[in-house]
Order: C-alpha cells, then structure tokens, then sequence
C-alpha cells in the first residue's frame, strides 16, 4: 500500500501497521508457525540498579509472561534478602539475638557465603558492615583508618558471621559488623528469577537476563546461535567503549567484578570499593575479574574473590571450581585465562594464542591532541514517578565544530532501530550518514548514572583540532518526553570543563576535557 493510498482510507498508521501483519499471517502456508520474535523490556531501580531483558518468544503474551515471571520471584525474594528494607527477613535476622527460624532462601545465601569463605580461605564474607563503614569515615576524614582499628576490625571478620543449623531450618546470628549480602544476593536472586520462567514459561525458546551487568543467557535469540555478551574493559569503561572480549553463551551466566564503577577517594586516592576481608584494605591486584558459571550465585561470588586474591591465586581457585571459567585482568594489564575461557569467546583462536600480558591491539588515538587527551561526558538519566516501571529513553550525544558541522556522532542507545527518527534533532543529521543508524545503537546497565567518551576523532577516524566544540544531548522517552540540550568544551592545551544544562529527561551533565580515565 503506497503513502497515497494510505492516506485515502482514513486509517492511521499504526491501523495500517496491524492490518498489513495480519494479512501477512494470512499468506503463510497452512501448519507453518510464525518464527519466535526478540522483545526487550527494561527497569530502573532493580536491586539497586537496571533491569535489561531480552526475550525471544512466540508472542507478545509469551515474552510478558517471562517478564512477570522476572519481576514477580526479584520482588518475592527481594523481601527476604536485602539489607537496605529495614522491613527484609534479612533486616530482622540482623537484629536478632537467639535461634531465628529462617526461610530456605536465606539459609540458602548463608550457606553460599559460609561455602566460599571456607574455599577462598577468608577472601569472601558477608558481614563487612563494620570495615565498610571504616572507610565511609575514611573518605570523609581524608585519612586511611587506624591501624590498630583496622586489625581489631580484621580480626572479629575471622570469627563466623552466623551458624546455620539446617536440619532445624534456625540461623543464630553472631556479634560483628551489618550483614553485607549484596554480592551473592543478587547472583542468588537473578539465578532464581531464571529458574522461574523456566518453571512457568517452559516453551519459552530463550531470554537474556542483565541486572546491573550479571547476566543469565537461557537458550538462544536464533536458533544454533548462542546469545551475544560483551564484557567491559576496565581500562575504557565507558559505556560507548568498546569491549574487551565479546562472549557467546546459551545456558550460563556469566558476573564481572570490578573497581572502576565505585571505591573510596582518601587523600586524592581512588580506591576500590572491594575490600579484602583478610587486611582490611581495598583490593589492589586485580582490575576486573569475570566468571562464567552454571549460576549467578556462583558467578557472583567468584567474580567477588577473584578480585581479592592475587591473580595467581585467583586462576587456580577457578580451576579447582568445576564447570567454571575464568577472565582475570591484573593491575598491571595482564589477561589470564582459565583453560576453557576462549572457547566462549568469539574469536577463540586468535585470543588463546596470545600470551598472558600482551598488550591490547593498538586504538586510533588523536595526534593533534595532547597525548592521552579526551572528551568525557557524565550524565544522570532521570526517572519519573513511577519508578521501575518505565522505558529507558533513546539518547543521542553527538558534536559540532565551531562552524555547526557534526563531525562526530558519539553514541546512540535504543532497542529499536525504527524508532531512532524520534531523536530528531540527531536523525536529521545522521540521515546524512545513514550507517550511524544501522551500527552505533547501544545499550548499558547501569541505573541512570552513565559515561561516556570521545576520542577526538571524527566520523571516519581521521584528527580533529584543537578548537572549540559543541556536545550535544537529545533524549526521547515513550510516554516520556524529548529534551535536548547543548555545552561547549574547549579542546586545548590544557584540561577544561563544560556543562550541558538539565532538560525534562536528564539532569545537569559535566563535560570534561583532559587526560583519559578508566
């Protein structure tokens, strides 16, 4: 049906839209099912974070069915396991001073946590409430904690946290600092939430679950092709960066650990929010870990001690873990590799061979620029009333050259490739260079907080200048709303800072000219 004809039956579009796919129903030859459709749903505020699941499914029926299947056992569990709900079981078990009867989903968590810190000879605990708080003070005063503290602190963490007694279905809590569940928690929830689709959807062919980067890939988006999992440098960790390795995975889960999205600053120091049990201090040796596991909760807590252990010992502690692979990334930029950790990546050939502590292939830098130089912009996505139960909005950042010419599109999120016109001010200008549309759509995890970088390099890769340049942010929101905002930045000899001012769908974002961080 042309435009015109179109026009002439009074229909809308989208009428027209449903009519032309039942018609196309009509046309499939008798007996032959319709092939399995991809949906996507996303929330914000889950566990603390963002929601990503991918479903493929029959329908649209089926592939919300699996989405309340997710939000429905995440809710259920959430009111047992999380220590930030002073209303939780877990809360209430903190408080407790005797024998507390205890659901088997807690028990379950204790247990895992009691498994790995016995494994990992301490490196793992779940009631570093007293060692975190330390540092929170830390960081506060601009001084590293008491010595004498810190080994007073180091020493009640030796001591058992809780006793479980299965058979009695009790857990008796112990003196020592806040229970501290997050880590195998949410591994623990997300397993679940997986093994209940797979209870009430069972003819569901497959879905990606991603909450706040811990992933669980079930079945498979095409069938003989497992589903596609990037995992993140972090030494470029923003979230346009490309990735270190890209994994495919069908029945796994796989749980990266890192230092790069928080820690504590004390005296101008960045420190990693993961702390060794063992020392009291922040874990140093490891810039990321990340594990592939028949679960999250295995994926979780591994991923968690990897980062704590020395990097060694971290690999012949996966080894030892049957059915479990590894990717460690040293301070020092060494990758080490469990045996079978290549055969889940794409190019397993040319990744085996290289050895431990080869440096990355080199990245097109700018030679104009000051070495090591770039453009970061940091911006808060904002949530409205109603919380989890909104869509995440398409965002385009792009910039222009002093003469208002768009010399590079930086990044562009959005599930849906048809809807990217509805970033208008970005679409009139990629429609110049239709293969932005096509390739640079990209999604990330994080819960409205979110980075990204430029290089200095235009649309084909070629130097930019020193000058003086303009970034831009358009955001658009099913049932939302579409803002778009603009701030210069000064590309120079020396660091400089811009701002883009808030609009209805982000808040005030900073833009920061200088030396690249992670």
């Amino acid at each position: 049906m042309s435009p015109s004809t179109a026009a002439t039956t009074g229909l809308c579009p989208r009428t027209l839209a449903a009519l032309l796919a039942f018609l196309i129903a009509l046309t499939l030859p008798a007996g032959r099912a319709a092939e399995p459709e991809l949906f996507r749903f996303h929330h914000e505020g889950v566990l603390g974070t963002s929601l990503d699941l991918q479903v493929r499914a029959a329908d649209a029926a089926q592939a919300g069915l699996v989405e309340a299947a997710v939000l429905g056992e995440i809710e259920r569990l959430r009111k047992i396991l999380s220590t930030y709900d002073p209303a939780s079981e877990a809360s209430r078990f903190q408080a407790s001073s005797g024998p507390v009867r205890c659901s088997p989903e807690l028990l379950d968590v204790l247990g895992f946590y009691d498994f790995w810190n016995g494994k990992s000879a301490g490196a793992c605990n779940g009631h570093l409430g007293e060692l975190i708080a330390a540092w929170k003070a830390a960081e506060k005063s601009g001084a590293a904690p008491n010595a004498a503290a810190l080994q007073g602190i180091v020493q009640r963490l030796a001591l058992p946290g809780w006793k479980v007694e299965r058979a009695a279905g009790t857990a008796t809590r112990m003196p020592g600092g806040a229970l501290t569940l997050d880590s195998i928690g949410k591994g623990y929830i997300l397993s679940k939430a997986a093994v209940a689709v797979r209870v009430k959807v069972p003819a569901v062919p497959g879905f990606l679950l991603n909450i706040g980067g811990d992933i669980f890939a079930n079945g498979q988006p095409v069938a003989g092709t497992p589903w596609s999992v990037g995992v993140a440098d972090p030494k470029r960790s923003a979230d346009n960066a490309p990735p270190l390795t890209q994994l495919r995975l069908s029945d796994r889960a796989v749980s990266t650990s890192a230092a790069y999205e928080r820690g504590f600053t004390v005296g101008g120091r960045r420190l990693s929010h993961i702390l060794d049990p063992r020392t009291g201090q922040p874990a140093e040796g490891v810039a990321s870990a990340t594990v592939i596991a028949p679960s999250n909760a295995t994926a979780n807590a591994l991923a968690t001690v990897l980062c704590v252990l020395k990097p060694e010992e971290g690999l012949a502690l996966a080894r030892q873990t049957p059915d479990v692979e590894c990717l460690i990334v040293a301070a020092d930029g060494r990758q080490l590799r469990s045996p079978r950790f290549a055969t889940f990546e794409v190019a397993p050939g040319a990744v085996a061979t290289a050895p431990a502590g080869t440096p990355a292939a080199p990245v097109a830098k700018n030679t104009l620029w000051p070495a090591g130089f770039e453009v970061a912009l940091a911006l808060t996505l904002k949530v409205p009333e109603g919380g989890r139960k909104v869509k995440r909005p398409y965002v385009a950042v792009w910039v222009e050259d002093a003469a208002g010419k768009r010399v590079r599109t930086v990044t562009v999120w959005g599930n849906k490739r048809k809807y990217l016109p509805d970033l208008p001010a970005w679409w009139k200008l990629a429609q110049e260079d239709q293969q932005w549309a096509q390739s640079v759509t990209r999604a990330t995890r994080s819960a409205g907080q979110h980075r990204v970088v430029w290089d200095g390099l235009d649309d084909q890769g070629k130097s930019l200048a020193p000058g003086t340049y303009t970034v831009f942010l358009e955001a658009n929101r099913e049932h939302g709303s579409h803002a778009i905002q603009s701030g210069t930045i000064v590309c120079g000899a020396a660091p400089a800072k811009g701002t883009i001012p808030a609009g209805s769908e982000f808040d005030a974002a900073e833009i920061s000219y200088g030396p690249a961080t992670p």
